[in-house]
């Protein structure tokens, strides 16, 4: 009897054992954790006087990871803001546009520091400003843990929001903390954490969004990067200090110096004029924000209009414009856009151009809607960014060295790509564009667990009959 308890403990235990084979890890100086995806509605803005103009409603994505705060830990899911510095929980739900972002705010978790004995108030408060929407928070110091892992941050700081307006998701600030001289805070931050606990060896990491299509496929790496998710050699670029007169309230941005946007429709390839642009990548915006010349040139290429909101109405993708794409050059690899990525669905039949115009002395943004089709990394030690085409042909994880990125060369080729005739590179299947195959660590090891644990199941049942006979 003793024996057929044990072996079936034995069992159950391996079952488990193989179930906890997820992402985040640390191992050799970097920590992978999934990016899940949650789309919700958001009206566009309009000003007071176009109260007679059609809204429109387009649905965008929102890029998110969970952390667990406190003790016992309290998990809440918050968005990955390269824009921004500060990490802070709890929104105002009430304050949310539409019944489903009120609901889907709630479902992100909320952080209570009275209920965690970890937890300590810094008596300080701050209000943030965004593109849309402000916080007020209050400060308090408590433990991080990153979910299905044993890594534990001690006396991490923490903005409890005591107010908040138009935000419906806590945010990770992923941009520059308190070390010097390029600080922007007068305290370390996540990513400083990261390394100042040991958990990475490096202020850097990289961000696979992934194809919009694909199901919770992104993925971010704080000191590590992945050739399994580009294609090429990743060309890198200088970060750039605050351009244009640029006097935000302590934020240093990822700004880095674009040379030319373009686009390839019909096989006919050109340059827009003055397209040349110190331009900032942020994960926090779901729009690019592009010169107004640009843009105006993309609205006569695409036969599209702007209407009184600043929105460009285009064609809906289709057949005929499969290989268009917009084309964004840094140096020696082109980050080509898909023509069907850039464009949001705002209604049956009505498409609006994933850009905005920008305003005279406003701050030029690739959001969102550029960094679908593009591989990134966010290098603060060597003050650079590294890009590439977005792929998916498997996982291949592994530290950043310590020079750089620069050349690192992806094991992707081009029919694996999100950019130009690559088709959805955001796809998990085993097949076609994107297929992970055989190398996919994260597939063997899902597939490892469903073939072990239903095994494990069916001999525990079997140990319950014997032990009742």
């Amino acid at each position: 009897m003793r024996d057929l308890q044990m072996w079936a403990q034995l069992a159950l235990a391996a079952a488990g054992a193989v179930d906890t084979i997820e992402v985040p890890r640390s191992e050799n100086g970097f920590v992978s954790m999934p990016i899940s995806y949650k789309s919700h509605d958001r009206p566009l803005m309009k000003r007071d006087e176009d109260n007679n103009v059609p809204l429109f409603n387009i649905s965008v994505l929102s890029y998110l990871i969970e952390l667990t705060i406190g003790t016992p830990g309290q998990p809440v899911k918050v968005a990955i803001d390269t824009g921004s510095s500060e990490l802070w929980v709890n929104p105002n739900c009430k304050t949310s546009q539409s019944t489903a972002q009120y609901q889907e705010c709630l479902t992100n978790g909320e952080y209570d520091p009275d209920q965690s004995s970890t937890s300590t108030d810094l008596n300080s408060m701050n209000t943030i400003p965004y593109g849309i929407g402000t916080v007020e928070i209050e400060y308090y110091k408590d433990n991080v843990a990153l979910p299905n892992s044993t890594i534990k941050l001690k006396d991490i700081q923490v903005g409890a929001a005591s107010r908040s307006q138009d935000l419906n998701e806590g945010i990770l600030g992923l941009s520059f903390g308190g070390k010097a001289p390029t600080a922007d805070l007068r305290y370390n931050n996540f990513v400083d954490e990261l390394v100042l606990q040991n958990v990475t060896d490096s202020r850097t990491f990289s961000v696979a969004l992934g194809n919009q299509d694909a199901s919770n496929g992104g993925v971010i790496i704080f000191g590590g990067i992945d050739t399994g998710k580009f294609t090429g050699k990743m060309t890198t670029v200088p970060v750039l200090g605050p351009q244009g007169g640029e006097n935000l309230y302590r934020v240093r941005r990822y700004w880095v110096q674009l040379k030319s946007i373009g686009s390839t429709m019909g096989g006919s390839s050109k340059k827009y004029d003055n397209s040349a642009t110190a331009i900032v990548i942020d994960t926090g915006s779901s729009l690019s924000t592009l010169p107004s010349g640009v843009v105006s040139s993309m609205v006569r290429d695409l036969n599209g209009q702007t209407d009184r909101q600043g929105n460009v109405i285009v064609p809906c993708p289709s057949s005929s414009t499969t290989d268009n794409t917009f084309d964004f050059d840094f140096g020696a690899v082109p980050i080509r856009i898909p023509y069907r990525n850039f464009v949001i669905e705002a209604g049956p039949r009505t498409c609006i151009l994933g850009v905005q115009a920008a305003t005279s002395g406003g701050v030029m943004l690739l959001g969102d809607t550029f960094m679908r089709s593009a591989y990134v990394v966010f290098d603060q030690d060597n003050m650079q960014v590294g890009l590439a085409p977005y792929a998916n042909c498997g996982e291949n994880e592994q530290t950043i060295p310590a020079g750089g990125v620069g050349n690192v060369q992806g094991k992707c080729d081009s029919s694996n790509s999100n950019s130009g005739n690559g088709g959805g590179g955001g796809s998990n299947s085993g097949s076609g564009n994107g297929g992970s195959g055989s190398g996919d660590k994260k597939d063997t090891a899902t597939g490892l667990s469903a073939t072990l644990a239903p095994l494990a199941l069916l001999f525990w049942t079997l140990c319950i009959s014997f032990m009742t006979m």
